[in-house]
């Protein structure tokens, strides 16, 4: 589609404003799909700088993207628009009411659980989560769970039983309707952007959690649009990706530590300042303009 717009406009002369959720062909190489020494990425660079640099305006969804966008194109003409959701779609529930943590009886106040919530695919990290579970000193006082589907679930599976982590369940996949049950099904989110990735996407689940008004460890880079967002509203706690002993430290923190945190609440952070009204009115300005 980008190729055919390219093409259409050099022969229309329309106007376009380019949408950028996932910065291609680079995702590629985070993904391992191809390496960048090879011919085939290098062509694909070469087209794709030149079609990103033909639109007129360009938004993108994070600070971090906005780098890596001028990185190809070299025009003051990235505007940044974080991502939103329709916070009245996710319902906010008490730990005690949770079907799931009932199910599995750790609905008990003193646990401190842990979720991660969505794609389990390549680049999420989950072999790191589950080796600082592991290093952990205290994990008699955690649960993690798993839920989702993706590329990685066999291999999530593997190292459950490999490593013995009697404390994470993978719960398998959710209907989209029982969505704020599994969101609600947690004391603190997961949420991860492995090492590579910086700039070239933000991972939307952040958004859903906050709707479910759950704090949030980013497991990324600091740079990282999350990571800004955790730290600057103070929702939350931020650690490296692949540093499995930084993160073990982390997660025996926020167990020892968890109801003497004085976080903000991050469905209030999501109503200020990520909800639909603000991004479309950003955007309604930009094609106006």
């Amino acid at each position: 589609l980008l190729m055919i717009i390219f093409i259409t406009k050099k022969i229309m002369g329309f106007k376009w404003i380019l949408l950028v959720h996932d910065v291609f062909p680079e995702n590629l190489i985070a993904a391992k799909i191809l390496k960048k020494q090879s011919y085939l990425y290098k062509i694909l660079k070469y087209f794709f700088d030149k079609i990103y640099a033909s639109a007129d305006q360009v938004i993108v969804i994070g600070h971090d993207m906005k780098e890596l966008v001028y990185g190809k194109t070299q025009l003051n003409n990235i505007h940044v628009v974080q991502n939103w959701i329709d916070y009245a779609d996710i319902e906010v529930q008490n730990k005690s009411e949770n079907k799931i943590l009932k199910e599995l009886s750790w609905d008990n106040q003193e646990l401190v659980v842990f979720q991660f919530f969505g794609n389990i695919g390549r680049v999420q990290g989950v072999d790191i989560i589950c080796k600082a579970i592991q290093k952990m000193q205290y994990p008699d006082l955690a649960k993690f769970l798993f839920i989702g589907d993706g590329a990685y679930v066999s291999i999530l599976k593997d190292q459950i039983n490999t490593l013995k982590l009697n404390n994470v369940y993978y719960w398998g996949v959710l209907d989209q309707k029982d969505k704020s049950i599994g969101l609600n099904a947690c004391d603190v989110a997961l949420v991860t952007l492995a090492e590579g990735m910086l700039g070239l996407g933000v991972p939307s689940k952040s958004y859903f959690t906050m709707a479910a008004d759950k704090p949030i460890l980013a497991i990324m880079e600091a740079e990282a649009e999350v990571s800004n967002m955790v730290n600057t509203y103070n929702i939350g706690w931020t650690t490296p990706p692949n540093n499995i002993d930084a993160l073990a430290k982390k997660l025996d923190e926020i167990t020892l530590n968890f109801s003497q945190y004085k976080l903000n609440s991050p469905r209030d952070v999501l109503i200020e300042n990520y909800a639909e009204p603000i991004a479309m009115q950003k955007i309604l300005e930009i094609i106006n303009n």
